[in-house]
């Protein structure tokens, strides 16, 4: 997860009149000056103090005010390259943005028929019915996890969904050995490392379900490798919905229709 999706997680998931929300909004909306800013200016371009500022980049799961102001740095020289789901020339005109995005969408259905199998997906629903917990860490947010978890509570099952790196670590001391939890991670330079949360659901005893990039640093932790691929951003996120949806909807039709 790089900053500007952690701000921009911290910003919807904090009430109406949050501090936070105020100062996640005020930096996304002054990235252009956050590039070689200190921790005084930002408090100054934003009328917030200083004690403020550190509190958000704790929030955010930031070690160092260092460390934050290096992502976000990054960020903001090189926002060209954040939240992008189409390539910059493929966006110079609808017509091109649209074949690409229609590509995508082909792209998509390959990945579903290349690595989600029926065998795979009843044998997944087993494994959530003997699980007592399912936790999701994932860094963005979907309509699809959520219709999943109600589902999972209906059937009797506790389940957690977390974007921010503070808040999966916390989540993780309710895990123990009949847990799962499905990671996602988004992995280039300027993401955050998500060692500790792994290290902490391993000592839980919980099972790791990974999906995302094949070359995944955190490999070596999964139980499982789901829907790994190599595949462009929107193609990917469409494919992993379908997973998402395919798992509620089998695990709603075995355990709570019937």
């Amino acid at each position: 997860m790089n900053v500007l999706q952690s701000l921009t997680e911290l910003y919807n998931s904090q009430d109406i009149d949050s501090i936070y929300k105020e100062l996640s909004l005020k930096i996304l909306g002054r990235l252009d000056q956050m590039r070689r800013v200190t921790i005084y200016d930002i408090a100054d371009l934003t009328n917030s103090s200083r004690t403020t500022v550190w509190r958000l980049v704790q929030k955010l799961g930031y070690e160092s005010f260092s460390d934050f102001r290096y992502a976000l740095q990054s960020a903001s020289s090189q926002y060209v390259y954040y939240n992008r789901m189409v390539e910059q020339r493929k966006a110079n005109s609808g017509e091109k943005l649209l074949t690409d995005l229609n590509g995508q969408l082909k792209e998509a259905n390959r990945l579903v028929s290349q690595l989600i199998s029926a065998d795979e997906i009843d044998e997944l629903t087993e494994e959530i019915s003997r699980a007592s917990k399912i936790h999701f860490y994932l860094p963005f947010r979907t309509a699809f996890v959520y219709s999943f978890q109600q589902n999972l509570w209906i059937g009797g099952k506790d389940s957690e969904y977390r974007c921010l790196l503070p808040e999966m670590l916390a989540a993780t001391r309710y895990l123990n050995e009949k847990s799962i939890v499905l990671l996602s991670s988004i992995e280039h330079a300027e993401t955050q490392d998500m060692t500790k949360i792994f290290e902490a659901v391993k000592e839980k005893g919980s099972t790791i379900w990974l999906t995302g990039n094949t070359d995944s640093r955190y490999s070596d932790y999964a139980d499982r490798l789901l829907l790994t691929a190599k595949a462009k951003p929107a193609a990917w996120l469409i494919a992993f919905e379908i997973f998402i949806l395919a798992l509620s909807e089998r695990y709603r039709g075995k355990y709570i229709d019937d």
